[in-house]
């Protein structure tokens, strides 16, 4: 009692006692997550300027709307936008430091030029941009975009993935930097000797060969030195080695005969029993079919497809359709035809004559933010349906009408001038808006109707139809895939190999991953973000590979399993695991090896031939004296290919000088000059010069950004941020 009563005393001691040990607790992890004292939400830094997880969220979903991005998997879009928020951050800082700023008319002027392919008006004939126009246009674009017009969205959106800001100030800063790159005179002099061909005695020491006789190692030290000694090359960087496999969810033999037995089964009348019900059902044979459209949509993976194709599409078919449907009538059964991976069984359901072309006239009512090129169309989405289904009334109560209003109301000037003629439009042609040449080739000679489109809204009339025999077909299709019984089978396999490797090195998981007949491969040296693993394109498990194996709890020796969508399994042996301060010598040994193995081989050499002549160095190993001519801008050697190296030596030895060893690309080399090239004296130097400063100035625009981006101190925490 005397005890709690002196606790209640010192109540704060237990306050102090558990509060320090919970406030410790919290503070290191908040501290192993990198949040503490620091904006969260700060992914790193670029030349000191922040990169928050707004605006890469922003650069994200800016690369992931792009058409030709559909198919980049999530790292590859995460890389993309990490990287041109680096290139923008550091551009604009140097233009800050500058003090320039990009001219407001510049980047209307841009917008014209992008947009006038949409409204002609924004450019002028001589190619110079209206700037109030352009303007005026953006505006009411992105107000059509904010609500809702899908084709204002689409054409702001292709304006916004262009990136358009930076696209004006990395040019901005190329231009302010090449400006000054001029050749003097010394370097076109200079260029003059280079080209000059220089005869040469040369004997080189092949390095595979060489070591065939005397074996050089080089060790793990060896090859941290050297990169140690080039720390703008490897620049140290979290990284992890892994191997994994991959079982592929295809389907097994007995999944394919599945399917081959089922569509054969269309082809004659049999029975299906339910077994859950106990009922049973008679199946009339696919040829006997009453309702192609029923049958097809009961039995088929896919929709029963109304369309009408003709003998002349036939024609584009794969070739194990072509030929069969190119002989088949009303009612023939083709197949079941394997392609790719999906069973046809094709019935030619209907025959009968359908449109090919349709001969048409319209009167085209536009919009703001519609594609129509009329000039000042200030009328709404709304008011632009209203005043075009006025016109059909008037049109439909009184044809004759329809050439006047097509010269007079219509917002296609060109059509105007004829009456409104479009000409012909066939059933598949590309170029006319789809729901345009859909109507006009699915209606008969005469019809008049009001169409809608991307142009605004059409009232078209048919004037005339061409003919020909269409064949519409009945296709019952299922796709080939793993079963239920297959995918379980993969998953077992999967996980067993990795229960099973838990505490085994990275050898034995390879090995009995083999065994179970999987893919197996290695990956050293892998970045967080990296976004393509070899032997796992198309699965788009990359990004959860990766971050799982990046997770601060997954330590070297870790096994996980992932499924991909089509029911195939990866197990994934995490082998080594590298943080910034720690080489991945593994992962460089492929590429620095040889680079370290033929330095030493070239020292080796030259500290066994110091002042011998060529004889003397062919003789000892047992090399062939050979003879060329080559200069310093193409050094090239027969069979060895280019040797820049060998190139630069010859401008420095005197004539009837011997080199000592030069380490090449493909062997160690000595060289004696039998004959100096000479340049020409008192050529014209201007051409030349003129040609150095326009591949400087090329070189510099190409690469001026990335060599902001080389020397900057970019910090990037994307990897404990973005979890």
């Amino acid at each position: 009692m005397a005890l709690l009563q002196d606790i209640r005393k010192r109540s704060w001691l237990l306050i102090l006692g558990i509060g320090l040990p919970l406030f410790a607790f919290i503070v290191g992890d908040a501290f192993s997550q990198g949040s503490i004292f620091g904006d969260p939400n700060e992914l790193g830094s670029a030349g000191g300027t922040p990169i928050n997880i707004q605006d890469y969220n922003l650069a994200y979903n800016r690369l992931s709307r792009n058409p030709q991005m559909q198919e980049a998997s999530e790292n590859m879009i995460s890389e993309m936008a990490w990287n041109q928020l680096i290139s923008e951050r550091l551009v604009a800082g140097q233009l800050e430091d500058l003090g320039i700023k990009i001219d407001e008319n510049k980047f209307y002027e841009e917008a014209g030029r992008f947009y006038s392919s949409v409204n002609p008006n924004l450019m002028d004939e001589n190619g110079r941009i209206n700037i109030e126009l352009t303007k005026t246009f953006v505006s009411e674009l992105k107000t059509a975009a904010q609500m809702g017009n899908p084709q204002a969205q689409n054409w702001y959106e292709q304006w916004e993935n262009a990136n358009p800001q930076f696209r004006l100030q990395s040019n901005l800063y190329s231009d302010l930097v090449s400006v000054g790159a001029l050749a003097t005179d010394v370097e076109a002099a200079f260029n003059q000797r280079a080209s000059a061909p220089h005869s040469i005695e040369y004997v080189m020491i092949n390095y595979e060969e060489f070591v065939k006789n005397n074996p050089v190692e080089v060790t793990d030290n060896d090859i941290i030195g050297y990169m140690k000694d080039r720390p703008k090359t490897f620049k140290a960087e979290p990284s992890v080695n892994l191997a994994y496999a991959y079982f592929p969810g295809d389907a097994s033999q007995e999944d394919i005969n599945l399917v081959s037995n089922e569509l054969n089964s269309y082809l004659s009348q049999h029975i299906i029993r339910d077994e859950a019900t106990g009922i049973s059902d008679t199946i009339r044979a696919f040829a006997a079919a009453v309702n192609d459209s029923a049958y097809v949509s009961r039995f088929s993976e896919s929709p029963f497809d109304p369309t009408y194709y003709t003998r002349d599409q036939f024609q584009s078919f794969p070739e194990e359709l072509k030929t069969p449907l190119l002989n088949a009538n009303k009612g023939d059964v083709i197949g079941p035809i394997k392609l790719n991976n999906v069973y046809n069984l094709i019935k030619v359901s209907d025959v009968r004559s359908i449109t090919d072309s349709a001969k048409t006239s319209h009167i085209l009512i536009g919009y703001q933010g519609s594609s129509a090129r009329a000039d000042n169309i200030t009328r709404t989405y709304e008011e632009a349906m209203v005043y075009a289904d006025s016109i059909l009334n008037e049109v439909k109560a009184n044809p004759a009408k329809f050439n006047e209003l097509a010269r007079t109301v219509s917002d296609d000037a060109v059509a105007a001038n004829s009456n409104g003629d479009i000409g012909w439009v066939g059933r598949f042609q590309q170029g006319f808006a789809t729901s345009y040449r859909d109507w006009a080739v699915n209606n008969p000679k005469g019809s008049i109707d009001l169409v809608p489109s991307e142009f605004g809204f059409h009232i078209i009339r048919i004037d005339d139809v061409k003919q020909v025999t269409g064949y519409q077909l009945a296709t019952i299709q299922k796709q080939v895939r793993a079963s239920q019984d297959t995918q379980e089978n993969l998953f077992n396999k999967a996980n067993t190999l990795a229960i099973n490797s838990q505490g085994k090195t990275a050898n034995d998981f390879i090995n009995d991953a083999r065994k179970e007949g999987a893919e197996v491969n290695n990956a050293d040296g892998i970045k967080r973000f990296e976004s393509n693993l070899v032997g796992l394109q198309g699965t788009r498990k990359e990004a959860e590979i990766l971050k799982w194996a990046f997770e601060k709890d997954t330590k070297a020796g870790s096994v996980q399993t992932f499924e991909t969508v089509n029911g195939g399994q990866i197990a994934v042996y995490l082998s080594n695991k590298y943080d910034r301060k720690t080489p991945n010598v593994a992962a460089a040994r492929a590429s620095v090896e040889p680079m370290v193995r033929n330095q030493k081989i070239a020292d080796k050499i030259a500290s066994e031939t110091q002042g011998a002549d060529l004889d003397a160095v062919a003789s000892k190993y047992n090399a062939t004296k050979q003879t060329a001519s080559i200069n310093y801008n193409s050094p090239m050697i027969d069979g060895a290919g280019v040797e820049p190296k060998l190139g630069g030596a010859i401008m420095g030895l005197g004539e009837g000088k011997t080199s000592g060893a030069i380490k090449g690309n493909t062997g160690v080399y000595f060289v004696k000059v039998v004959q100096k090239g000479a340049a020409p004296e008192g050529a014209d130097t201007t051409g030349i010069k003129n040609n150095i400063s326009l591949q400087i100035k090329n070189q510099i625009k190409n690469g001026v950004v990335q060599s902001l981006v080389d020397a900057a101190n970019v910090k990037d925490n994307r990897i404990e941020k973005l979890r």
